[in-house]
C-alpha cells in the first residue's frame, strides 16, 4: 500500500517535536499535525513561563531575606506587567526552535488543524484524509477542572492563563497542593500575595519521601503561606470580582476569601476529537492512552508518547519516550522503556528533587535494604549560603546499590543527575566515598552520605580486625 508519508505525528509539543525532528533528520518522510501553538504546553504555558516567573519571584524572596546578610533594602512594589513581559520574552527567545518555519526547514510537512484518526494508517485533518505507515499520538495534557459547585460561573486561572495577569492578586487561593500549585503559590507569595493552598490530601509532596512534606510545609508557612490539608472543597461562591471557597475540614465548614483563584488539581490527557474509541485505541480509566513498554498502543502501527499516555507527565520523560518510539519505528530494534531512575523536580524554594524509588515504594516492591538521610546542616557550602533546611536521602537495595534518592536543597534539581547516573549503572551507595568533589560545594553531601553509609555498615568485628592490622 502506498502512503502519503512514512510517519505522521499528531501534536507539536515536547514528545511530538522530538519524534518529528529525529525521524526527519534520519531521512524519514514525516508530517506533523498541530491544531494550536507549536511547542505545546511546556513552551507556551508550562515549564518555560513558570520557571521564568519563578526566577522573578525567587529574586523578590532573596531581597526580602537580605537583612540576614547585613543588607538593608525593601521592595517598593511589583510591576506585574513588566514581570509578565519578561516571561513572554523568554518564551519568544525559545519559540523559533519549535516554530513551523524551523520544522519545515527540516523537511517536516507541518499541517495546521485538528486530527481525527480513521484507522491504523489514516487520519483526517480539516476534511482532508492523509495516510502513513506509522502514526504517533503526542497530544499532551491539559489542566483538569473538576465539576466543583459554582466553579464554572467563577473566573479562575489555570497554568494556561495565569501568566496573563496584569495585577498582583491580594488574596490568591490555590486549589491543589501538587507541584504546579506549590510552585506558583509560593511564587505569588514571594511577590506579596496572601496565598492559601487547599488540598484533599493530608500532607504535601505525597509522591516523595515522607520527610519532604512536613519540612516544606514548615518552610512555606514560615514565609506566610496558609494551608488547609485534608480538606474537601464544597463550592465556590462569587461576589463582584472576588469570592470565597467553601471547604469542609475536620467537620468544620470554612470560607476562604480570594480575589484570584488558581485551579491546579492535576492534568488530564488531551484526546478530544481524536476518535480513539472509533479507531479501537484503548485508554485507561483516567483517559490516558494505554501503551506497552515499546510505546505501542492497542492498534498495531500506532504509537503514543508523552503526557497523553503517561505514566509520568514531565517534559524530559516525553522526550525519553519519543526516543523509544523512534528506535522502534526507524531501527526496528525492540527498545523498551526503563523507569527505574525517573527523575523529577519541584521548583519551590528550596527545590525538591527525586529519582528512582522512594523508601515506601521500594518496600512495597520488596527491594528495600536500607536508607540513610544526611542533613545539609553538615555541609559547609549550605552554611555559607545560609540555606533553608534540606537533606539528601539515599535508598538502597539489599545489595547496597542505590535505587532511589531524594534531595531538598537550593540546587536539588541540578544535583539529582548524579543519582540518576548511579541508579542507572547500579552503583553501590558507597560509590561517592572516594570521589573528589570540589570544596566548598553542596555536591559534597554525596560524599558525606556515602561515608555515613559505610560507617553504618561497619560491624564491631571489622573494627577489631582493622585495629589488629594497624
Amino acid at each position: 500500500m502506498k502512503y502519503d508519508h512514512q510517519i505522521i505525528v499528531i501534536g507539536g509539543g515536547s514528545a511530538g517535536l522530538v519524534v518529528a525532528a529525529g525521524a526527519a533528520g534520519l531521512g524519514a518522510d514525516v508530517a506533523l499535525v498541530e491544531r494550536e501553538k507549536m511547542g505545546g504546553e511546556c513552551l507556551n504555558s508550562g515549564c518555560v513561563p513558570s520557571k521564568a516567573f519563578l526566577r522573578c519571584a525567587h529574586h523578590a524572596a532573596e531581597i526580602k531575606d537580605s537583612s540576614r546578610f547585613g543588607i538593608r533594602t525593601t521592595i517598593d512594589g511589583v510591576d506585574m506587567e513588566a514581570l509578565m513581559q519578561r516571561v513572554s520574552g523568554v518564551i519568544g527567545e525559545i519559540e523559533p526552535h519549535d516554530s513551523v518555519e524551523r520544522f519545515r526547514s527540516l523537511r517536516v510537512n507541518v499541517i495546521k488543524g485538528g486530527a481525527r484518526i480513521v484507522d491504523a494508517h489514516r487520519l483526517r485533518v480539516a476534511e482532508k484524509e492523509i495516510s502513513a505507515k506509522y502514526i504517533v499520538i503526542a497530544t499532551g495534557s491539559e489542566a483538569l477542572v473538576p465539576p466543583i459547585k459554582g466553579l464554572s460561573g467563577t473566573p479562575y486561572y489555570t497554568n494556561r492563563n495565569i501568566f496573563s495577569l496584569k495585577k498582583l492578586p491580594a488574596d490568591l487561593v490555590v486549589l491543589g497542593g501538587g507541584s504546579i500549585g506549590l510552585e506558583l503559590g509560593q511564587g505569588f507569595s514571594h511577590l506579596g500575595s496572601k496565598v492559601t493552598v487547599i488540598d484533599m490530601m493530608g500532607r504535601l509532596f505525597m509522591r516523595d519521601d515522607p520527610e519532604v512534606g512536613p519540612l516544606m510545609e514548615k518552610v512555606m508557612r514560615g514565609e506566610g503561606m496558609e494551608f488547609h490539608l485534608g480538606a474537601k472543597i464544597l463550592e465556590v461562591i462569587q461576589n463582584d470580582g472576588s469570592g470565597v471557597v467553601r471547604i469542609e475540614k475536620e467537620k468544620n465548614i470554612l470560607d476562604i476569601p480570594f480575589d484570584a483563584l488558581l485551579v491546579a488539581l492535576g492534568r488530564g490527557a488531551v484526546t478530544d476529537g481524536l476518535g480513539l474509541n472509533d479507531a479501537g485505541i484503548a485508554v485507561d480509566k483516567r483517559g490516558h492512552i494505554i501503551t506497552n513498554d515499546r510505546q505501542q498502543t492497542s492498534v498495531p502501527g500506532i504509537y503514543a508518547c508523552g503526557d497523553v499516555c503517561g505514566p509520568y507527565q514531565f517534559t524530559h520523560m516525553a522526550g525519553y519516550q519519543a526516543g523509544i518510539v523512534l528506535r522502534n519505528i526507524i531501527f526496528k530494534f525492540p527498545a523498551r522503556v526503563d523507569y527505574s531512575a525517573v527523575p523529577w523536580v519541584t521548583f519551590t524554594r528550596p527545590e525538591v528533587a527525586h529519582a528512582g524509588y522512594t523508601e515506601e515504594t521500594a518496600k512495597e516492591k520488596g527491594l528495600l535494604g536500607d536508607s540513610l538521610l544526611c542533613d545539609f546542616a553538615e555541609n559547609d557550602r549550605a552554611r555559607t549560603e545560609g540555606d533553608a533546611p534540606g537533606f539528601i536521602k539515599i535508598v538502597m537495595d539489599k545489595k547496597g546499590r542505590i535505587i532511589g534518592t531524594t534531595i531538598v536543597g537550593r540546587k536539588a534539581g541540578e544535583m539529582i543527575a548524579l543519582s540518576v547516573m548511579a541508579i542507572g549503572r547500579k552503583l553501590k551507595a558507597t560509590c561517592f566515598m572516594n570521589m573528589v568533589m570540589p570544596y566548598p560545594t553542596e555536591s559534597e553531601i554525596y560524599g558525606l552520605a556515602s561515608r555515613n553509609i559505610a560507617k553504618k555498615s561497619l560491624k564491631p568485628w571489622m573494627k577489631k580486625v582493622i585495629r589488629m592490622i594497624i
